[in-house]
């Protein structure tokens, strides 16, 4: 299990996405930085076909709905 530590105000872009560094911990108490997504700007794709997922949600499963048919 990851656990959330703190976010920096730092924000950059990549293709279709920006970006901000976020602080977590691990299970062992190991802190590091990793990349996460703020939002989506472009299409999002999976083999190949047009898939664009949630930004935020409550649940995973919520996270991986499908609202390219909302667009």
């Amino acid at each position: 299990m990851i656990y959330f530590a703190e976010t920096h105000n730092k924000k950059i872009f990549t293709t279709g996405a920006f970006l901000q560094p976020i602080k977590v911990q691990d299970e062992n108490g190991r802190e590091y930085w990793i990349w996460t997504v703020l939002e989506f700007v472009d299409d999002s794709y999976i083999d190949g076909e047009v898939y664009n997922p949630k930004e935020t949600a409550e649940s995973v499963d919520d996270l991986l709905i499908d609202t390219t048919e909302d667009e």
